[in-house]
């Protein structure tokens, strides 16, 4: 539950963990998640950031601290009843020569979690059924007007990306 004083957002305790993938442009939409997360920490809207590297795809079969990762976001998605797809997509990759078949998955350009004190409060991109997605930008947008989208687990109005 989203607390206020006089009117104010309690914008705090949240802080913004960036995830882009590893060897691709710095230009466009990456480049402006790092810039206005930036921006929302410097004019004091979030409390903190930081910025990750992952790869493009990764084995889920694999344990790893991406897989942990994304299982952690799937479990947010599935208690608040959005998809993490189609930004997160899987794959069935078959190795021709041993025959083994392996679930890879496919990380998006920029993933933005957004917590209050350590529990998420929000996985972006995300998508309320088959249209209404939700961007990483409009959710970034939301927070820097300062509109409580937070409360009760509420995301802001859907964008199709």
């Amino acid at each position: 539950m989203m607390l206020y004083i006089q009117g104010v957002m309690d914008t705090e305790s949240l802080t913004v963990d960036v995830y882009v993938r590893a060897h691709t442009p710095t230009i466009g939409p990456r480049e402006h998640a790092i810039e206005t997360v930036k921006e929302l920490a410097e004019r004091g809207t979030i409390a903190d950031y930081e910025v990750h590297t992952w790869p493009s795809a990764v084995d889920l079969t694999v344990p790893s601290e991406v897989t942990d990762q994304y299982r952690e976001f799937a479990e947010w998605a599935a208690r608040t009843g959005v998809t993490l797809e189609p930004a997160f997509s899987h794959r069935v990759e078959d190795n021709a020569i041993t025959g083994d078949h392996n679930e890879v998955l496919v990380t998006p350009l920029v993933c933005t979690v957004v917590r209050r004190g350590g529990d998420i409060v929000a996985v972006l991109p995300c998508c309320r059924g088959e249209a209404d997605h939700v961007t990483v930008l409009s959710y970034l947008s939301s927070l820097d007007e300062d509109v409580d989208h937070l409360e009760e687990g509420k995301l802001p109005a859907p964008t199709v990306a």
